[in-house]
């Protein structure tokens, strides 16, 4: 899930209502989450952690989430040797049409302009 969307499933504001929300499996896909990964997650995160996908294979290679729709195509037996793939992030609208680049007059960190605005912000009254 969060490789893909770039959040985690179970978001709140502190760790009580998160894991409240895990206990009430309370999530949601952002639109254009691709269902292949979509039904991946949904058999993954399960409570019952006797009824999650992969939990009655023998063995340790999890053979049903190998085959799972969401692997097609993954050579297991050589996938240590593969080139990884390009990673996009999820960009709602086009994260799945285009590479994302970083502009080349961007530079990390904040410059004195930002600086300033960041000082002068009255965070007394924030709510974060």
């Amino acid at each position: 899930y969060q490789m893909i969307s770039g959040l985690p499933p179970f978001r709140a504001s502190n760790e009580f209502l998160t894991f409240q929300k895990i206990l009430k499996m309370e999530y949601e896909f952002p639109e254009g989450f691709p269902s292949d990964a979509k039904d991946l997650v949904e058999k993954l995160l399960v409570l019952d952690h006797t009824k999650r996908l992969g939990a009655s294979d023998e063995g340790d290679i999890y053979e049903s989430i190998r085959k799972h729709p969401f692997f097609e195509g993954i050579d297991w037996d050589n996938v240590w040797e593969q080139t990884p793939p390009t990673i996009n992030p999820y960009l709602p609208g086009g994260s799945f049409e285009e590479e994302y680049t970083v502009p080349d007059h961007l530079e990390p960190g904040l410059g004195k302009n930002q600086l300033v605005r960041l000082w002068e912000m009255d965070l007394s009254t924030s709510r974060g």
